[in-house]
């Protein structure tokens, strides 16, 4: 699970909000092909976050969303069980709705972002 903490804005019923997620947590399969040290890999599963609407006039609500996620990537070992990857992931989290009493009349706000990571590992 990793702590995001991003945030866009747009309308709600007429007024500005801002949609925000805090957390984002993701359970993928890889499937790629190595060539010696290089493995260049594929990705993709199911996404779980939350989706926190805000209208500038107020309230907010928060809603656990299940969504998916597709992307791909490059990992190259450099020393014994030391790799180092790049990737690029795709979310979305779907539409979730935001009620008459929060947001004035019934919203639907959508959740999709686009994440690129670095990273090391170590293999056991």
């Amino acid at each position: 699970m990793k702590g995001t903490d991003t945030s866009g804005t747009g309308v709600c019923s007429g007024v500005g909000c801002e949609t925000k997620n805090s957390w984002l947590a993701t359970g993928r399969g890889r499937i790629g092909y190595a060539w010696d040290r290089f493995l260049p890999f594929v990705t993709g599963g199911a996404a779980f976050g939350d989706v926190k609407m805000t209208p500038l006039a107020g309230a907010s609500t928060t809603k656990t969303k299940l969504g998916w996620t597709v992307g791909a990537g490059v990992e190259y070992a450099f020393a014994g069980p030391w790799s180092v990857k790049a990737e690029y992931l795709y979310v979305d989290l779907g539409k979730s709705t935001c009620g008459a009493a929060t947001c004035g009349i019934d919203t639907d706000v959508s959740y999709k972002t686009s994440i690129v990571r670095l990273g090391v590992n170590y293999r056991f």
